[in-house]
């Protein structure tokens, strides 16, 4: 599950356009995005968000859903990360810097591998349930 709260959060990170994707986002900035891309599908509803505690999330409720975003995957990725993102402060940031030439080009491939991630990560999920 925290492999795929990593990718949906950098898409949402990525809605904001290739100039804007890398700067600092919130809990509570990315959690519409969050809720409405893992529960739009019922595959990703029954796969990742169909425990006890999170059925109660299926009802958007932005405060559980940022409480939740902010300690999955937000600080447990920022704690494993070797100091590339951190969260602190309610702020959830990339700790590198991209030059303004590439940064339209990262965007695009960081998009691609998200989405693939997490395209073989629900395929290999459901196959296994």
């Amino acid at each position: 599950m925290t492999k795929s709260y990593k990718m949906v959060v950098l898409l949402a990170m990525l809605e904001r356009g290739k100039r804007g994707w890398t700067e600092s986002v919130t809990p509570k900035d990315v959690a519409p995005f969050f809720h409405n891309y893992l529960l739009e599908k019922e595959y990703r509803k029954k796969i990742d968000f169909s425990d006890r505690t999170l059925q109660k999330l299926w009802k958007y409720d932005e405060v559980g859903v940022s409480r939740l975003i902010a300690t999955m995957p937000m600080a447990m990725w920022a704690g494993s990360s070797k100091g590339l993102v951190s969260f602190g402060d309610g702020m959830f940031r990339l700790e590198f810097d991209v030059r303004s030439v590439d940064t339209a080009k990262l965007c695009e491939w960081t998009r691609e591998i998200c989405e693939y991630r997490l395209h073989s990560y629900f395929e290999r999920k459901g196959k296994s349930s």
